[in-house]
């Protein structure tokens, strides 16, 4: 009894022993998928699938990681439009103004809400010239009016209240005053325009077309 060998001493001497026939395994592999049932395949299909697409998807956020990358590799976000394309703006006389009155129109495009806006219109002043008043397509009690004579100018100004915002979209500013008889030329009338919005300040300024005046 005492020559006998260890059953563990045994079991260790087996397993060191074994070399597994990996072809043979494979083959075993193969041979109980081809009997399988369809939903066990089908099963098989769905996990393969699932792989598969998760590679795609993968895939696709690699590259999508590189086109938002910079030049120097670090990931960026997207591009930021500029202040140009956030506000754009255009001048011109009204083709209802005639001989004894005209109206100045500054029309403001914004791509994104304004907190802080104010729109300044430069008439040089003749004489018999007086301001009849102004208006605007945006609601009147979120604007100070103020008209001034300044250098030679007839200055009219809006500016929007604390707490009130400019909405994206298209508006207009008109500025209305008498003259004396006859049509009056806007050559050196000017207009400015400037605000701030979640993505920074915007400015805007430009003369009047008087084609349709």
């Amino acid at each position: 009894m005492g020559d006998r060998p260890d059953a563990r001493e045994l079991l260790h001497a087996a397993a060191a022993a074994h070399r597994p026939d990996r072809a043979r395994m494979l083959a075993r592999v193969e041979h109980g998928t081809a009997r399988a049932g369809p939903r066990r395949r089908a099963a098989r299909l769905r996990v393969t699938a699932a792989a598969v697409g998760f590679a795609v998807t993968l895939a696709l956020a690699t590259l999508a990681v590189g086109w938002a990358g910079s030049d120097d590799g670090r990931p960026t976000g997207p591009a930021r439009p500029s202040a140009a394309e956030r506000l754009a703006s255009s001048g011109a006389v009204d083709p209802d103004s005639h001989a004894y009155w005209s109206q100045s129109n500054v029309t403001v495009a914004t791509r994104e809400p304004l907190t802080s806006f104010a729109v300044e219109v430069r008439v040089v002043a003749e004489a018999g010239m007086r301001p009849t008043g102004g208006w605007r397509t945006l609601p009147g009690d979120d604007f100070d009016l103020s008209v001034a004579n300044e250098d030679g100018d007839l200055v009219f100004r809006w500016k929007l209240r604390p707490g009130a915002e400019v909405p994206p979209g298209e508006h207009v500013f008109a500025a209305q005053y008498d003259h004396d008889l006859g049509a009056r030329g806007a050559g050196l009338d000017r207009y400015r325009v400037t605000g701030s919005g979640p993505s920074g300040p915007v400015a805007a300024s430009g003369g009047f077309d008087t084609s349709a005046g």
